[in-house]
Order: structure tokens, then C-alpha cells, then sequence
């Protein structure tokens, strides 16, 4: 009787070890080909299912570019901040064209006062509008003369780059949003169900048309199991089989009588 690919208590690893078991395991089956195993149809669809509960092994629970929010929002407040303050204070210089060029920036800013204290979307937005105001000639002219044109320079690459950071982040909650559809008992199933499936294929191919490659790739397969059937606090058990498989490369079903413990199926 060909030795076969053993079952183990998977259902005893906890998600993170369920998970590293299906890559070992895919890696295995990468490394012999789906061809040799005769699961060309399979390997893809537990590929992907591998892929999926990795993905859930740590959901992420914050963002990485909050922070860098929290940096680019702090200079163009400070920026908005300058102007303001330059402009109201120098209403009161007694070079005349600075005093003129601060009155008629001073009206600009009015209606940008306390915008820091404002929502972030909404104080983009009033940026956004700020800066157009800034390209018309008078203005230009008013910047130049008090010294702010590189503030609004400061301003420009800030509110640039926060809403650079922004779009990130709302990219970063749509993966998390998907990430957080998946529910983990179903990732666990999935994945273990065509690894089950997968077992018996092979195990039948084992059986009719046993080949030294497959014989290779079950003697590994089953070093993995007893690794992780340790981890799992699990044993082993061997399987006998008298499955064939026909042209769709499906396993037949076990003859009546026949118990499934002892068709090489895991029970997770």
C-alpha cells in the first residue's frame, strides 16, 4: 500500500498556524507543480484562498498616514498663520507700500480667519481657494512686498502634499473596509476545504498512478503535517485508499461501508 498524505487536527492550530500551514503547504505543491499532482484546477483557487486568510491573520486596526496628516496640516496652519500675522501687523508700518500691501492682504485674510480650526476636507478646500486669490497680480505684488511669497510657496507644497496624504488614506480604509468583509471562520473553511480536496486527489492519484514525484511530495507533505499536527496539539493518522480518479481528475466517491476516516480525508 503507497504511503498517503496524512490527516491532522487542524482545527486545534489557531488562525495564524492554519494560515503559515497553507502556505508550507502551497509552497510543496508549487515546488512539485500542480502538473505532477494532477491539480492544475485546484492550485489556483488555493492560492488564492491561502492569500485571503493571510490577510486576515492581523487585521490592521489603524492608519499609516495619519500621522503624516497630522505633519502636513501643522505647516499649512503655520502658514496661513504667518500670513495672517504679517499682514495684520504691518497695517501698521510706516513704509507706505507695506502698509498698503498689508491693508489689501489684511481684507484677503478675513475671510480665511481660524480655517486651522476647521475640518480637514473643508480647510483644503479654503486653501485651494486662498492660493487662487494669491495668483491674482495684486496680490502677488502685496506677497512680494511684505516678504510672504515663500510662505505661500510653504502653503502651496503643504496643502499639495495633504491632499496627497489624504486620497492615501482613504485608499488605506477602502482595503481596510475589505479586509474587514471577511469573515475569519469562512477564510478558515475555504482554504481547508480545497486543501481537503486536494488531499484526496493526490492521495488518489497515489493509488492508480502512483509516479516517484508524487511518492516525493507526500513524504513531504506529511513531514509538514507532523510539524504543524505538533503545534496543533494533534497526532497524525495514515490513510489507505481505493479511490480512482476520472477524466475531470475528481476523485470517486468512497465505495458504501468504507469509513472516511480512512480515506486520507483531514478533519480539521
Amino acid at each position: 500500500m503507497p504511503n498517503l498524505i496524512k490527516s491532522f487536527g487542524m482545527a486545534r492550530m489557531t488562525v495564524g498556524s492554519c494560515s503559515d500551514f497553507h502556505v508550507q503547504m502551497n509552497a510543496l505543491i508549487t515546488k512539485s507543480t500542480p502538473e505532477v499532482l494532477h491539480i492544475t484546477e485546484k492550485a489556483p483557487s488555493y492560492q488564492a484562498a491561502t492569500k485571503k486568510l493571510s490577510s486576515i491573520v492581523n487585521r490592521r486596526r489603524t492608519l499609516t498616514v495619519t500621522v503624516g496628516l497630522k505633519d502636513w496640516d501643522d505647516v499649512r496652519d503655520r502658514s496661513v498663520g504667518v500670513v495672517s500675522g504679517v499682514s495684520r501687523a504691518s497695517k501698521r508700518s510706516n513704509v507706505k507700500a507695506k502698509a498698503e500691501a498689508a491693508t489689501l492682504l489684511n481684507a484677503l485674510m478675513d475671510s480665511y480667519r481660524n480655517i486651522g480650526e476647521h475640518e480637514y476636507t473643508k480647510e483644503t478646500a479654503e486653501i485651494r481657494g486662498l492660493l487662487d486669490e494669491c495668483e491674482k497680480e495684486e496680490y502677488k505684488a502685496a506677497l512680494a512686498t511684505l516678504g510672504l511669497t515663500e510662505e505661500v510657496e510653504c502653503l502651496r507644497e503643504a496643502n499639495a502634499a495633504f491632499e496627497e496624504a489624504y486620497r492615501d488614506k482613504a485608499q488605506e480604509l477602502g482595503e481596510r473596509a475589505e479586509q474587514s468583509d471577511i469573515k475569519t471562520s469562512e477564510a478558515l473553511a475555504e482554504a481547508n476545504t480545497i486543501y481537503e480536496d486536494i488531499v484526496l486527489t493526490v492521495n488518489a492519484y497515489a493509488v492508480v498512478q502512483p509516479s516517484d514525484e508524487i511518492a516525493a511530495f507526500i513524504q513531504q507533505a506529511n513531514g509538514l503535517i507532523t510539524a504543524y499536527s505538533n503545534v496543533a496539539g494533534s497526532s497524525t493518522s495514515g490513510s489507505s485508499t481505493t479511490e480512482t480518479p476520472d477524466t475531470g481528475e475528481e476523485p470517486a466517491e468512497p465505495e458504501p461501508g468504507e469509513d472516511e476516516g480512512e480515506q486520507g480525508i483531514p478533519h480539521p
